[in-house]
């Protein structure tokens, strides 16, 4: 009796809230119309991508096997750079394709005049067109998830913004005042020519103006071009398109950096001649220039790749630089050593004729050469004559005649002596002046040409 009770009541509450409902629904009815509207206002979009994507199989490309499908494709550059280190150039750009899919086409009469549709790309079939020289080989998805346009005639056009890091073969040799072409080459990654055929949009040739300009390169030039390669494995045509851009390097904040430093190293390095062969300071000076060199070498292979080949110019010119300070400063020890060294044995004759002649006079000499012309020759004899007395009377006294090479000795022989050494170590310098100035001038002109 309970159960029939609880079945009454239950059957009674259902019918009150059926004709409820009913009463509800009751009030959207059109006036005459034949059934019930929903609660939503669906619009001719609806209705057309619910037709077109019921059975849409978006893996499918949307042509018969026998029958190619043309893709158009462009590229608008926006920002460009260009990683020395890792020889890699990174585009920033939108990337334009548009193509004809069969399986969206419709009649826009029957769609209340609709003749273009915004749809997901996720929605529908896209080409594969990948850059085949790219550097995230991980990643083959390089483009962004935006919607694209479709026609009542079945055209998809598709505008996603795209990053491609492609590799780029560079010539450092001319640094920092090089120029590099770097290709982006893009291609189906499954599909060959008689199934994909890419193309390019027809547009006047021109450098594009970039979004974002970039403070350290400059887009001098962007050349299109479309290759089809026939492997020997298949007999299908195989399409690339490549897009070539030319980078040009600003390079005046460079010339401040780089080149202004070398004019006092050179000029360090040709003063240290001209100074007297008794001073010191030109090891310190040759020491400062070196370490000055050191430095920037420092700086170059920290900026500049490690190449193998084509190695810049500057750091070819800075390694020459070091080395010729370094031989500088052994240049200065010698001359350093011959002029202060108290020695007595004259120079070899032969040396001491050529710098007494016309070579000395040339290499600007003159000065020591006559103050060595009226000194009196043989000193040390004409001092054991000026006192034969004496040392005929005391051993000691011979002896230290004799000892010609003992500091506190000062005679005319001797410093007649002093001056041919100080005057060969002057000569060692005018000699490696004109060297050095040489060698400057052909690194010169090399890294000029």
């Amino acid at each position: 009796m309970k159960n029939y009770k609880i079945f009454l009541i239950t059957s009674v509450m259902h019918l009150i809230i059926f004709f409820a409902s009913f009463s509800s629904i009751e009030q959207y009815v059109l006036p005459g119309g034949p059934s019930f509207t929903p609660l939503w206002n669906e619009t001719w979009t609806d209705k057309l991508k619910r037709d077109l994507l019921v059975k849409y199989d978006k893996f499918v490309r949307p042509a018969h096997h026998f029958n190619s499908t043309v893709v158009t494709l462009d590229i608008e550059i926006h920002h460009v750079s260009l990683d020395d280190m890792k020889s890699v150039l990174s585009v920033h750009c939108f990337l334009k394709m548009a193509w004809k899919d069969e399986k969206l086409k419709w009649n826009a009469s029957e769609y209340g005049g609709l003749r273009q549709a915004h749809l997901g790309i996720h929605e529908v079939w896209q080409p594969d067109v990948v850059l085949y020289n790219s550097v995230a080989i991980n990643a083959v998805e390089h483009y962004g998830d935006t919607h694209c346009l479709v026609d009542d005639d079945g055209t998809v056009f598709w505008v996603p913004p795209t990053q491609f890091l492609a590799f780029c073969d560079l010539d450092l040799r001319l640094w920092p005042f090089d120029t590099h072409t770097c290709s982006l080459k893009l291609g189906s990654w499954t599909y060959s020519g008689d199934q994909i055929d890419l193309h390019l949009f027809k547009k006047p040739m021109k450098v594009p103006d970039l979004l974002v300009s970039n403070t350290e390169w400059k887009l001098l030039e962007m050349t299109r071009g479309r290759n089809v390669v026939h492997y020997e494995c298949c007999p299908e045509p195989y399409v690339t398109l490549v897009f070539n851009l030319t980078l040009k390097r600003n390079a005046l904040l460079y010339c401040n950096i780089v080149f202004t430093p070398t004019i006092p190293i050179v000029f360090l390095t040709l003063i240290a001649f001209w100074l007297p062969p008794q001073s010191e300071v030109r090891i310190v000076v040759a020491g400062c220039t070196a370490l000055i060199t050191s430095i920037f070498l420092i700086y170059f292979g920290n900026k500049i790749p490690p190449v193998s080949e084509n190695l810049p110019l500057i750091v070819r010119f800075y390694s020459g630089c070091l080395y010729q300070v370094t031989i500088q400063l052994i240049i200065s020890a010698v001359v350093l050593n011959f002029s202060k060294r108290p020695l007595c044995s004259p120079i070899p004759r032969g040396i001491r004729r050529l710098l007494l002649g016309w070579p000395g006079w040339y290499l600007g000499l003159s000065g020591l050469v006559q103050m060595i012309q009226q000194q009196k020759p043989n000193g040390c004899q004409e001092l054991r004559e000026s006192h034969g007395g004496d040392i005929s009377t005391s051993n000691t006294t011979s002896n230290s005649f004799d000892d010609c090479d003992r500091e506190n000795m000062i005679t005319p022989g001797k410093n007649t002596t002093k001056l041919e050494w100080i005057l060969l170590a002057t000569a060692i310098d005018r000699l490696s002046f004109l060297l050095f100035c040489f060698i400057f001038i052909i690194m010169s002109l090399a890294f000029i040409t």
